[in-house]
């Protein structure tokens, strides 16, 4: 095997799947040439795989430039697609079978998939955990499972913590935006859980929140001054989760960098939405603890300018145990 493709959807999660994917594939095959490719926010995935030398990203999407260049760097050995349950539709099945030659899938309601792929992998329901389905895509293409933990590499950022005021280990990194209001809080429970959380934090500790400045600014100014708010990039957001004590988030990418990173982690996610990626199978039960409320949404997500199901969530019990993990620490 000298090349190998992954088609990934433009988020974080995903992405870091589809390294975990590639560098499997590499750990059988070191010299072969892994890509990663994505339809749209190919700077932002570069961004974050830009400690990982051997992985290429690409960009792939209706741009006839963007198909130009695909199909002028030839055809892979072989061509994985996403476990998406539709999402992944028949213009983009047809151009990875072009390109492919051995393709690999998901089983999905299309009944032209099996004139378009090598081999189809069972995919029932949404419970099976990302981190099994990335197995079994290995296992098809007969590939050993050598990289069985989920890690993060990325580029150390020697002055971060002292350009905003943090001290290593001393501060609890808190990250409220999600980039859709249907996943996410209410300004009254943002505001809610950061007053928890800073009850619970020591006197000289800091609660970093990140996010972008349309964001941040949306909290208003009315913060209290132990909460430092940082605009990163994806490698230095890294370097703060990684040099943090702990990590609060909505199911969103900061949480799974630092749940590859193995850092200690609060998730905030929808239930509803699935809660597999976040399922012992995936990162395990020692330092991530998942909160989520059944039975909010009744049968669909409800999402009135915010996530109804994650608003419910107590940020009280949240904070206790953020001070359970601080404890420990």
């Amino acid at each position: 095997m000298k090349t190998v493709l992954t088609f990934r959807a433009s988020s974080i999660g995903d992405s870091l799947m589809g390294k975990y994917l590639l560098e499997n594939i590499r750990a059988a095959y070191p010299d072969a040439r892994c890509t990663l490719a994505v339809s749209s926010r190919v700077g932002m995935i570069r961004d974050l795989f830009a400690a990982y030398h051997w992985l290429e990203v690409i960009e792939v999407n209706k741009n006839p430039a963007s198909l130009w260049r695909f199909f002028a760097s030839g055809r892979r050995d072989i061509v994985i697609t996403p476990y998406t349950g539709g999402v992944f539709g028949i213009l983009p099945k047809l151009v990875a079978r072009l390109f492919a030659k051995t393709l690999i899938g998901y089983t999905d309601a299309s009944h032209l998939n099996r004139f378009l792929f090598t081999k189809l992998i069972q995919l029932v329901g949404r419970s099976r955990a990302p981190r099994l389905l990335e197995s079994d895509a290995l296992a098809a293409i007969g590939i050993p499972l050598s990289v069985e933990r989920l890690t993060f590499t990325y580029l150390q950022q020697p002055h971060l913590l002292e350009k905003f005021g943090l001290q290593n280990g001393k501060y609890v990194v808190l990250h409220l935006f999600a980039g859709s209001d249907a996943r996410g809080l209410s300004l009254n429970s943002k505001h809610a859980l950061i007053s928890s959380l800073m009850k619970v934090l020591p006197e000289d500790w800091k609660l970093a929140l990140t996010g972008g400045d349309k964001e941040r600014e949306s909290l208003g100014k009315d913060l209290p001054p132990q909460v430092i708010l940082v605009h990163t990039s994806l490698q230095e957001l890294a370097h703060l989760i990684d040099h943090s004590a702990c990590v609060v988030s909505l199911d969103t990418g900061a949480a799974h960098i630092a749940a590859h990173m193995g850092k200690p982690l609060v998730v905030l996610a929808s239930h509803c939405a699935g809660t597999q990626w976040w399922s012992p199978d995936m990162y395990g039960e020692e330092t991530r603890t998942l909160f989520s409320c059944l039975g909010i949404c009744k049968g669909r997500h409800e999402h009135p300018g915010y996530a109804r199901c994650l608003d419910a969530i107590d940020p009280e019990t949240v904070a206790s145990r953020v001070a359970v993990i601080l404890m420990v620490k």
